[in-house]
C-alpha cells in the first residue's frame, strides 16, 4: 500500500511539473494585519493583559501565478488544473470527519480530484502516514467515507433541503481507548445567520475515552446596519459554557467587540476595539 502511494506521489509530481508552465507575473497579492485592545473585562477598566504582542496578527501572504497558489497561512503551495489539485504542506493531517481519529501532523502531499457527481482525495505525509476518501453527491444527498493509516474510518451524510442541511457522521478506530464516534447536526439558514444544532458522542481525545456534547449555535445575526450577533452553548459531559459576541463595525477596518461567557457558572466578559488592514 505504501509503495503503491508513493508511486502515485511521484507520478503526479512528475506531471505537475512537466505538464505545466508558470505564469510570468503574480495574479494577486493579499496582505492581512489586526491590532486589538481590550478596554475592559471582569477585572476592570484596561487590565494589565489590554495589549501585547500576541496580540498583533502576523501578516498572511497568500500569492497566485496561473494555475500555481502559496500562501503563508497555511503553509502549502498548490497546482490546480480543471479536475484535479495537488498541493504540498508544511503541514497536515487525515481526520475522519467532525470526529477526530487523526493521523500525526507532518509535511505532506495532498491530492483532489471532482468528477462530478464523484470526488475523491488523498494524502500522504512524511511520516509514512496517510490518508484516502471520497464522496458520491446527488441533488438531494450526499454520501462520503473516508480511511486514514491509523485504521479509523467513516461515513458521511448530508442532506441538503433549504433552509435545512442535515448532517450525520460515524467513525470507527484502532487506536488506544477508540471505539466509535458518532454526530448528528442540523443547520438552518436564516435570511442572514444560521442556527446549528449539535450532537455529539466521542471516543477521543485520549485518555477521556467517551464525551458526550450537545451545543446550539446562533452566528452572524445582523441586530442592526452595522452589528453581528452570536450565541452558543455547549454542555459536554454535564459541565454547560454559554457564550455570546456582538461585532460592531465603527468604520470600514475598525471593529468594536462585545463578549460574555459562563463556564460551570463562573462569568467572564470584556469589550474590545479591533484595527484590521
Amino acid at each position: 500500500m505504501k509503495k503503491g502511494l508513493i508511486g502515485i506521489v511521484v507520478l503526479a509530481l512528475v506531471v505537475l511539473v512537466c505538464g505545466t508552465s508558470l505564469a510570468a507575473t503574480f495574479d494577486s497579492f493579499d496582505v492581512t494585519a489586526t491590532m486589538e485592545w481590550t478596554i475592559f473585562d471582569e477585572t476592570g477598566l484596561m487590565p494589565g493583559a489590554s495589549y501585547g504582542a500576541p496580540a498583533i496578527t502576523v501578516p498572511d501572504l497568500t500569492i497566485s501565478a496561473g494555475p500555481w497558489s502559496a500562501s503563508t497561512a497555511d503553509a502549502y503551495i498548490k497546482y490546480t488544473a480543471e479536475m484535479a489539485t495537488v498541493g504540498l504542506y508544511a503541514s497536515t493531517s487525515y481526520a475522519i470527519y467532525d470526529l477526530e481519529h487523526d493521523i500525526t501532523a507532518a509535511q505532506g502531499f495532498t491530492l483532489a480530484a471532482d468528477m462530478a457527481p464523484v470526488s475523491v482525495d488523498l494524502l500522504y505525509t512524511t511520516g509514512s502516514e496517510y490518508g484516502v476518501g471520497g464522496t458520491y453527491s446527488a441533488d438531494l444527498l450526499s454520501v462520503g467515507a473516508k480511511y486514514n493509516s491509523t485504521g479509523a474510518y467513516g461515513l458521511q451524510l448530508v442532506y441538503p433541503m433549504a433552509p435545512i442541511t442535515l448532517t450525520g457522521q460515524y467513525a470507527a478506530g484502532t487506536l488506544l481507548g477508540a471505539t466509535t464516534a458518532y454526530l448528528v447536526k442540523g443547520e438552518y439558514a436564516l435570511t442572514a445567520g444560521t442556527v446549528t444544532l449539535q450532537y455529539k458522542v466521542s471516543d477521543f481525545p485520549f485518555p477521556s475515552f467517551s464525551s458526550t456534547e450537545i451545543s446550539a449555535a446562533l452566528a452572524d445575526l445582523p441586530i442592526t446596519d452595522t452589528t453581528l450577533l452570536g450565541a452558543t452553548v455547549t454542555s459536554t459531559d454535564g459541565s454547560t459554557t454559554i457564550t455570546g459576541t456582538t461585532a460592531t463595525t465603527l468604520v470600514e477596518g475598525v471593529t468594536l467587540t462585545l463578549n460574555v461567557g459562563s463556564t460551570a457558572g463562573a462569568l467572564t466578559y470584556s469589550g474590545k476595539i479591533g484595527v484590521a488592514l
